[in-house]
Order: C-alpha cells, then sequence, then structure tokens
C-alpha cells in the first residue's frame, strides 16, 4: 500500500479542508443531534435555542417537531450541493474533529479562570436534571446556539455587509463576529436581568461574549463542526463540575 493510500485523510486536500465542508460537519454533529432529540422525548427540554427555532417555524406555519433538526440537515446539505464537494466522509477525519474540539476547549477554561478573577463571576448554579440529560441538553445547546449565532448569523451579516454593502470582507467578518458574540451572550439572560428589576450579572456577560468571539472565530477558522464540537466540550464539562 502506498504512502499517500495510508495517509489519504492528509493527502485528499488536506484535514482542515475537509473538516470545513458541510457534509463533514453534518456527520460530526448527526449522532449528538438524534440523541438530543430523542432525550427530549424522554425528559422534555428548557433549552432557549431549538425552542425558539421550532417558534420561528411555527410563525410560517411548520409545527412538526421533527423540523427543527431537520432544518440543521437542510442546510448543511444545500451548502454541500452549493459548494459542489465531493460526497464522501472519511471517519479519521471525524475522529480528528472530536479530539480538535476538545483541545480548543483549553482557553475557554483560561477565560473562564481570568473573567472570574477579575469581575468576580459567580460560578454557574447546579443543575437538578439526571446526569444524562444535562449531558444532551450540553449536546444540544452546542449545536442549536452555533447554528444560530454562527452559520446563520454570521452568514446573514456577510451577506448584507460584503455582498450587499461592498464593505471589506476580513472588517466585515470582526464586525460579525463581535456582534454574534454579544446577542449570544445577551440570549442566556432573564428579560428581568435584560430590563432591570434583577441585577445584570456583568462577569457572565463579559465571559458569554469573550466566549462568543472566541467561539466565532472557531467558526470562521475551523468550520462549523468545530465550533459546535468545542461548545458542546465546554458545556459537558460545566455539567461535569454542577454535578
Amino acid at each position: 500500500m502506498g504512502k499517500h493510500a495510508r495517509f489519504s485523510v492528509f493527502w485528499d486536500e488536506g484535514y482542515v479542508r475537509q473538516t470545513q465542508r458541510p457534509l463533514t460537519c453534518l456527520a460530526f454533529i448527526l449522532l449528538p443531534l438524534a440523541a438530543y432529540h430523542a432525550c427530549t422525548l424522554r425528559y422534555g427540554t428548557d433549552l432557549l435555542a431549538p425552542r425558539d427555532v421550532a417558534r420561528l417555524l411555527r410563525y410560517f406555519g411548520a409545527t412538526a417537531n421533527v423540523l427543527p433538526p431537520l432544518m440543521i440537515v437542510v442546510v448543511l446539505l444545500l451548502q454541500h450541493v452549493v459548494h459542489r464537494h465531493r460526497w464522501r466522509v472519511q471517519p479519521a477525519v471525524l475522529a480528528g474533529m472530536l479530539a480538535e474540539s476538545a483541545l480548543w476547549v483549553v482557553p475557554l477554561f483560561s477565560l473562564n479562570y481570568l473573567t472570574s478573577r477579575l469581575l468576580l463571576a459567580a460560578g454557574a448554579a447546579p443543575h437538578p436534571a439526571p446526569w444524562l440529560q444535562q449531558v444532551l441538553q450540553a449536546l444540544g445547546a452546542g449545536i442549536y446556539e452555533e447554528f444560530i449565532f454562527r452559520l446563520v448569523f454570521l452568514s446573514l451579516m456577510l451577506l448584507l455587509l460584503v455582498d450587499l454593502l461592498e464593505l471589506r470582507r476580513d472588517l466585515a467578518a470582526v464586525g460579525a463576529v463581535v456582534l454574534g458574540a454579544i446577542l449570544f451572550s445577551l440570549y442566556h439572560f432573564s428579560a428581568g436581568q435584560l430590563t432591570g428589576p434583577a441585577p445584570f450579572p456583568w462577569g457572565h456577560f463579559v465571559f458569554r461574549t469573550l466566549a462568543g468571539i472566541y467561539l466565532g472565530g472557531l467558526y470562521v477558522c475551523r468550520g462549523f463542526g468545530i465550533a459546535v464540537g468545542s461548545h458542546a466540550f465546554w458545556n459537558l464539562c460545566v455539567a461535569w463540575v454542577n454535578a
């Protein structure tokens, strides 16, 4: 067997490029996405992101419970078709994405430590849900929040700023990532915290905004799958600490 055949995962257009392909990203998130929705059938869910995606679909008359995950699948498949990538996914690439996602979590620990020390941000409250439910909720949050605030939001912002307003793509990408990170952070707070009756947790806001910028950078540089994986790994670590 030739050297190129043995290490085709690195020779066939490269690992980095393959991890950014929509079909590869879909294969990477498909099992946790299915597991999360199977969990919701038993335990229900209190996650905001999938609930809001379902609400948006209901606004247009689409009410089936299967539609939110199906929308993610369809969007990634359409991206794959538009870019005319090859219809092949290599297991070695998926294994590399899993390991890489775990490594990209490490800077988030440092970021959390620094913001906690500087801004006296309190730790997350323990979650009363069963451990398995916490794990699957962590996966679901990683997938849906990255879908909303990175894949959809950044794509729409770049369409507006670059294609319509003809701004420089690099400046538009930075602005879109920062704005998306601020919205991502605010999305996690209650109406009372946002409007004034309850104290606003500035420490958590700063950390989540910086984490959103970091995940947005991962999305731009490494693709949707790695951003989802890193976000999900972070949620799993938080669930484990809270347990």
